[in-house]
């Protein structure tokens, strides 16, 4: 075998294992992607069930790993004085008032708890 041949065929080995390494990468990306998206969908529920307004609007700009998964706005009672700084992730906002931004995000109910989403891009 000639010396194009070796770097072609190591060229083609290296490439089927770069698929199955793409794949794999993809499986696990979307499992964690919904197990993020679980949690998010668990903090509209017990905030819709409290009575509170809940809206998101998902990250369509940049990867999930850059700039999360989009913003989860909660809309709390105006009564509430003072909100706590929750540990919670980047994308959950309390909020009292409604804002231009949360206006612009789509309204979420018990029903559509599927709109908060992502769409994970292929590797």
């Amino acid at each position: 075998m000639g010396g194009a041949d070796v770097v072609s065929v190591t060229i083609g080995h290296l490439e089927q294992d770069w698929n199955a390494t793409r794949r794999e990468l993809s499986e696990r990306e979307r499992a964690l992607v919904e197990l993020y998206l679980g949690f998010l969908r668990h903090v509209a529920r017990t905030c819709l069930q409290q009575g509170w307004k809940v809206r998101f609007r998902p990250n369509q700009v940049v990867h999930w790993g850059e700039g999360g998964f989009g913003a989860l706005f909660v809309l709390v009672p105006a009564q509430a004085e003072r909100l706590p700084r929750p540990n919670l992730p980047s994308e959950v906002h309390f909020v009292r008032e409604a804002s231009m931004e949360y206006e612009r995000a789509q309204e979420v109910t018990l029903d559509t708890l599927d709109r908060i989403n992502y769409k994970v891009d292929p590797w």
